[in-house]
């Protein structure tokens, strides 16, 4: 049977790429002082819906359950700016969580329905230095997770506000829909659109928002549609200067009010993570809090490593048995995982032969084989799978060997 429209199984192998993704960042998150918070994956519509904070497009993807009242979580910074609003926390508030999200979009390559966020985020905080470190944490995930070459963007939402304001557009989110866009149909084709949408008034928008020159020559070029905004990101690049400023960047998120950045990898269209402030958020839920995050997209991420990734299983050890020998086998099997080491045996009672044949197909990188010898000395016939050699060992010369 089929799974629902826009979503997946993940076999074995699939998730396992993805347990990895999560305790990399995990521990990423956890060296810089992050705790772990969880929320429902059902909220009340009026939660999600509150303001229209995530905007039109948002509003009319998510899994409502009307007789309920109930929707399934789009993102996962809507949740937790309800927790955060309702509930004291020491300040700033450093939260992370990883978790599925789910939005009614039509399924294409690359997009689901049901998708992995991994969010880290800062409440209560209303410097630059909490964007700085949340450049330097994605940063070093990234890093963690084998990503060499990727490009840090930054843009500020209020100098995008004060450029539409200057070109006398009212309609900003259409407009915001159009530069986004930018990068994908092109410079021409999104001039086009603006002039279709706005006349005049849309012809010069993307001329107001240079993409040539270096940091400071973008910033100088837009100070006066908002040196606040101007300020903020020097100040953030002031403590984290790995970042390239892109004016025509956007972000689709109805609640940002500030900086905004995606980290992209070379040869992957889309970003692999992103975020920004949304200083007015928490006060729709009834709390006046800063707070600002970002997001990994563990699905582009998982994708990309899943290419270099080959493990089957993580099983260390297979303790095979002749007959007789599976009182044996059990016991051994215990001691290895006592030492910590990932260790599974026979439990289909087959031959010697079906046994090996079962570790290989698995990729188990060894064997230790046990029969009557073994049991009276006891020792096992550890067998190494890739290079076929084997030694007559006692355990503990087995667990040095297999560490």
């Amino acid at each position: 049977m089929d799974t629902p429209k826009g979503m997946r199984d993940f076999l074995p192998k699939e998730m396992m790429v993805r347990e990895e993704v999560f305790q990399k960042i995990r521990e990423a998150f956890r060296e810089f002082g992050y705790v772990p918070l969880e929320t429902p994956a059902l909220e009340y519509l009026s939660t999600l819906n509150a303001k229209n904070q995530g905007g039109e497009e948002i509003a009319g993807q998510i899994f409502a359950l009307n007789d309920e009242k109930l929707g399934l979580r789009f993102d996962l910074t809507v949740p937790l700016a309800r927790v955060a609003a309702s509930t004291s926390f020491p300040k700033p508030f450093k939260r992370y969580q990883i978790g599925r999200v789910w939005r009614r979009e039509e399924p294409q390559k690359g997009r689901y329905r049901e998708f992995w966020q991994a969010d880290v985020d800062v409440i209560g905080c209303a410097s630059m230095r909490a964007e700085a470190e949340l450049l330097e944490v994605a940063s070093l995930s990234l890093r963690r997770l084998g990503f060499r070459e990727f490009k840090i963007l930054l843009n500020n939402r209020k100098m995008l506000n004060g450029a539409l304001e200057a070109a006398g557009i009212k309609e900003k989110q259409r407009a915001m829909r159009i530069l986004d866009k930018a990068d994908k149909v092109g410079e021409k084709e999104a001039e086009r659109m603006l002039r279709a949408e706005f006349g005049k008034k849309g012809e010069g928008l993307l001329r107001m928002l240079p993409t040539h020159g270096t940091n400071e020559d973008k910033l100088a070029a837009v100070e006066q549609y908002s040196a606040e905004g101007v300020n903020e990101l020097r100040e953030i690049i002031s403590f984290f200067p790995h970042v390239e400023i892109d004016l025509r960047m956007v972000r689709g998120l109805g609640y940002y009010s500030g900086p905004i950045y995606e980290i992209k990898a070379p040869g992957l269209s889309g970003s692999i993570a992103a975020g920004g402030r949304y200083d007015g958020l928490l006060s729709i839920y009834g709390k006046a809090e800063p707070a600002t995050g970002i997001s990994l997209g563990v699905e582009r991420i998982a994708l990309l490593l899943s290419e270099k990734h080959d493990a089957k299983t993580y099983t260390r050890v297979f303790v095979a048995s002749l007959p007789d020998a599976y009182a044996y086998a059990l016991s051994v099997v215990r001691e290895l995982r006592e030492a910590g080491i990932p260790a599974e045996t026979d439990l289909m009672g087959r031959a010697l032969a079906k046994q090996l044949d079962y570790a290989n197909s698995k990729g188990i990188p060894f064997v230790a084989v046990v029969g009557k010898k073994e049991m009276e000395e006891k020792k096992v016939t550890l067998k190494d799978m890739k290079s076929g050699g084997s030694s007559c060992l006692s355990i503990e010369e087995a667990l040095k060997r297999l560490r």
